[in-house]
């Protein structure tokens, strides 16, 4: 009874873990810049006092911070020497495989607000920004010396295995 139940639980979490949804958010405008993995897992950018900026990670309700100078540190620790055998190939990923990797995102919002500071060029870019940016999402050129992105980003690691195991598309 207990083993039925542990392989049960376990089966919802690997089920849930494979169909989770996982978002990437870049947003310039409001400052919010995160990685996030369902409900388990957040990894965010945050600015920092000390330096420009650190990362905050969210595990459930674990909270842990690094600043990048730490995590070049980490590299300098460990020093190893390489040992290559021989007759041991490297398995590398083919250009069609990170297409159908990269194919799998779905772009839920873009907005793109750019000024180049050249009255002339941004009434130039105007026409091709209207003829454009409803096709690609919401791209705008403005003359009050704003710029800004926005981007949202989705996918399923369901969607990343498919893509790497199964060949066609």
């Amino acid at each position: 009874m207990v083993l039925t139940t542990i392989l049960i639980l376990l089966t919802a979490f690997l089920i849930y873990v494979l169909l989770m949804p996982l978002e990437l958010v870049i947003d310039s405008y409001t400052g919010r810049y995160y990685l996030r993995l369902g409900f388990l897992a957040r990894l965010s950018l945050k600015k920092d006092p000390l330096e420009l900026l650190r990362l905050h990670l969210r595990v459930l309700s674990l909270n842990f911070y690094w600043r990048p100078s730490e995590i070049r540190a980490w590299g300098r620790q460990k020093k190893q020497s390489k040992v290559e055998t021989k007759g041991e190939k490297k398995s590398r990923m083919t250009l069609n495989q990170v297409r159908r990797i990269l194919s799998s995102f779905r772009v839920k919002t873009l907005s793109l607000e750019i000024d180049t500071g050249n009255p002339v060029l941004n009434a130039r870019l105007m026409p091709l920004s209207y003829m454009f940016g409803r096709r690609i999402g919401d791209i705008g050129i403005n003359f009050r010396n704003r710029n800004f992105i926005l981007l949202h980003v989705v996918n399923r690691p369901i969607n990343i295995l498919k893509a790497f195991i199964n060949p066609k598309n």
